[in-house]
């Protein structure tokens, strides 16, 4: 596994300690999931990197990564609260466990996106839905990460 791996793994598995039961937290895979019922999902996407520069003497990459974490919920105050839970796992654990020398979310972006209207069943609620950027500090071997 690359240290890059590791890190989206480590944010993963920090989430999900402090996520409460009821939330269903995922890797992105491109299948579409169902967002339960008052609750939110949340999924980290693998995101891109940011910067990758070169530290000498040994050679090595300090890499700042950006994962993003997506939420979509049924409503505002749900998908708040799970804005809120996501910044203060990051604050209590900076360092994801050892994996990252630092990781820290940036602004949120987010927004209410209409469902579309589906076979049968009429028009359906709307999406409250957020993108948080995570970036992940750390060094690696290659600026591939």
């Amino acid at each position: 596994m690359s240290v890059q791996a590791d890190a989206i793994a480590a944010l993963l598995a920090s989430l999900q300690v402090g996520m409460p039961a009821g939330h269903l937290l995922t890797r992105a895979t491109g299948t579409p999931e169902t967002i339960p019922p008052g609750y939110a999902l949340v999924t980290i996407h693998q995101g891109a990197c940011e910067a990758a520069e070169p530290i000498l003497s040994p050679l090595q990459y300090e890499i700042i990564w950006v994962a993003l974490i997506t939420i979509d919920a049924e409503s505002d105050a749900v998908r708040d609260t799970a804005m809120q839970i996501i910044g203060a796992r990051l604050l209590a654990d900076p360092t994801l466990g050892g994996a990252v020398d630092w990781a820290e979310m940036a602004l949120p972006e987010t927004e209410v996106a209409a469902s579309p209207a589906l076979d049968g069943m009429g028009q359906q609620p709307p999406i409250f839905a957020a993108t948080l950027p995570v970036r992940l500090h750390y060094l690696a071997d290659s600026p591939a990460g």
